[in-house]
């Protein structure tokens, strides 16, 4: 019994607590009950971050192979058992409340007014992103003229991968073109490379975000990845459109990406949308 009380840490009364309870964009309607222990009220507890999770966010390699999220949401929501499994809504909503159970603060954006191109910094209430999420529903289709019916979910884990990869690319080819000290075919190069591999992730992200594809008048009901694919390749643009805009507006659901930006030189008004991606918070 003494050798017990003495193993006991005194300091443990001292250790991080839950700070907020958060209901997630998805509800309980995606995830099977071992990838979240949710409470009676499907709620789970958030936990400010130590400092290691902090320094884990501003780790650029960590965060493009998806290992920092991972040990940030690990480590913030205990009732987290399988965060790989999580859909990027999800994602988005818990790490702004951790970032919020961390520092109760603010989200810093900074903004060009279109209007006289005033630089403006805005601070953003992450309270009020969080209490005026939107919820997703159990299922989304996208109806395409030929009779087909294409069901979407939002990215999962690995999608949210490839999209920070894709952001990548992007901020890669906008440093190559704007610098100076690059050549003309270096730029050219650059360009050229960037834009392909950019094409062939937004395919792999449209593709992967495919549950199903169904025409029930004739019984067709397709959900093997290689048919999926082989149609998406076969497609025309306008269907392709419909589908990857389908696929955007759903990602977007759950934090609320959008505020009215005022200039504080002309006063002129704009609706201006946030980027919640973790990224931004390193």
């Amino acid at each position: 019994m003494e050798s017990a009380v003495q193993q006991s840490n005194p300091l443990k009364q001292y250790f991080r607590s839950i700070k907020l309870y958060l209901k997630l964009p998805s509800g309980n309607k995606y995830y099977k009950p071992e990838v979240i222990n949710f409470n009676e009220q499907n709620e789970v507890g958030v936990l400010p971050m130590t400092g290691a999770d902090e320094l884990a966010l501003k780790n650029p390699d960590a965060l493009l192979n998806g290992e920092a999220l991972i040990g940030v949401l690990t480590s913030c929501v205990p009732a987290l058992k399988q965060p790989r499994s999580l859909l990027t809504n999800d994602i988005d909503a818990l790490i702004t409340a951790i970032r919020y159970a961390t520092f109760n603060d603010s989200l810093e954006t900074e903004l060009y007014c279109p209007a006289c191109g005033h630089h403006n910094k805005f601070s953003l209430d992450l309270q009020y992103a969080l209490d005026n999420m939107t919820e997703l529903e159990s299922e989304y289709i996208a109806y395409l003229d030929n009779g087909l019916s294409v069901f979407v979910k939002p990215y999962a884990f690995p999608e949210i991968l490839k999209d920070l990869h894709s952001q990548f690319e992007r901020t890669k080819l906008a440093r190559s073109i704007e610098s100076e000290n690059t050549p003309s075919e270096k730029r050219s190069e650059v360009f050229t490379t960037t834009f392909k591999n950019m094409a062939i992730l937004k395919f792999e992200l449209m593709t992967s975000s495919i549950v199903k594809v169904v025409n029930e008048q004739d019984n067709i009901n397709v959900t093997e990845p290689k048919f999926i694919k082989e149609f998406l390749q076969n497609i025309d643009t306008k269907s392709a459109n419909k589908i990857t805009d389908l696929i955007a507006e759903i990602n977007k659901i759950g934090i609320r990406r959008t505020f009215t930006a005022k200039c504080e030189k002309c006063s002129h008004e704009w609706e201006s949308e946030i980027d919640f991606n973790p990224v931004n918070f390193s």
